[in-house]
């Protein structure tokens, strides 16, 4: 949804700045950007004088650019910019009469075909959207990727993952979690135990799990970030301490660091410099439990308790109830693990196929 998202659209005409008007009307966030004979005083848009200098200062601070003008254009002004389908922006054309809403750039990652479909029904334009397995009508394996919030490793096989449907060969997906799936002859979905007798055939296959897997040639994984690590420490740990204990908790379980979503400890460990430092280096939300949400219902929780650290803490665990009050309806996986005055727990939350 374009409401959802950080947004611009950029226009030359003046019948481009009519039309982002409308859009603006039913968007408002979108930001507007006009050239400057075009943005009175009382407009109070942004404004520029050079295209090209505007789209590189503001190409990766949005989720989503809206160009309405030329196809040519814009495809001319984007092409030095562009890095990787993983990180660019979603990118829409739309001619200044708003008959055509053109998918331009990053149409499963970043959202753009969707964005295209949503502002064309909005114009009553119509969309275009080249992307072959859209189409075609396939399963796009970034697109399912998106959807369950999975990353796809090795990216670079992503081609041959779509290939595989697109000239006719079959595609199998192994997991034990509940996804839905297109109908479609060539697609075949199996349960994780069936990955060795089946994994000879001349399908491609996609492994959807977060524990390590020695994928060979002709397989992808699609590792959900649904894990969840509760932390807690004695005074002082230093990141590389609960890095490497958290390592040998990861190894324990043959999960890899890609499923972890977020990690989670308790309000008395707020400015533990440690784990301060060890969420802030991987960019995982750290996520604090005040200890009196624990209080509440750590009596039913089915943990190891410890009347010792109830005495110190107010709490008879931290690791484990900061994990499982951080994260959304799931299990846990892994109930505090000790690694030398650092202890661990793992909650993995269910995967949702919405």
């Amino acid at each position: 949804m374009l409401k959802e998202k950080k947004a611009a659209v950029i226009v030359l005409t003046p019948a481009a700045k009519k039309l982002a008007l409308k859009l603006k009307e039913e968007y408002q966030v979108l930001d507007i950007y006009l050239p400057s004979k075009l943005n009175s005083e009382s407009d109070n848009y942004f404004s520029f004088n050079s295209l090209s200098s505007l789209v590189g200062r503001i190409f990766k601070e949005y989720d989503a650019l809206i160009f309405i003008m030329a196809l040519g254009i814009v495809v001319r002004i984007i092409a030095p910019l562009l890095e990787s389908k993983k990180s660019d922006p979603a990118v829409l054309t739309i001619d200044d009469t708003a008959q055509n809403v053109i998918s331009t750039l990053s149409g499963h990652l970043g959202g753009a075909n969707q964005l295209t479909a949503e502002l064309a029904e909005f114009l009553e334009a119509s969309p275009v959207i080249t992307t072959a397995t859209d189409c075609n009508n396939k399963l796009a394996v970034d697109l399912l990727a998106q959807r369950l919030n999975c990353e796809i490793k090795p990216f670079e096989r992503l081609k041959k993952a779509n290939g595989a449907l697109l000239f006719g060969r079959e595609l199998h997906i192994y997991s034990d979690y509940k996804i839905k799936l297109e109908k479609d002859d060539s697609l075949k979905k199996y349960s994780l135990n069936q990955l060795s007798e089946l994994s000879r055939s001349r399908a491609f296959e996609v492994i959807i799990s977060n524990h390590k897997f020695n994928l060979r040639e002709n397989q992808l994984q699609l590792i959900p970030r649904n894990i969840v690590i509760g932390i807690g420490c004695r005074k002082n740990k230093t990141a590389a301490e609960i890095e490497a204990a958290l390592g040998s908790l990861l190894a324990d379980f043959n999960l890899l660091p890609e499923s972890i979503k977020k990690v989670a400890t308790i309000d008395l460990k707020k400015e533990e410099n440690g784990i301060l430092k060890l969420a802030a280096a991987n960019n995982w939300p750290l996520e604090i439990v005040a200890r009196e949400k624990i209080q509440k219902v750590e009596a039913d929780l089915d943990i190891k308790k410890s009347d010792f650290v109830k005495k110190i803490t107010g709490v008879a665990a931290a690791a484990s109830p900061a994990a499982i009050l951080a994260s959304a309806p799931g299990k846990l996986i892994a109930d505090k693990k000790k690694y030398s005055g650092i202890t661990m727990s793992v909650f993995e939350e269910e995967l949702k196929d919405e």
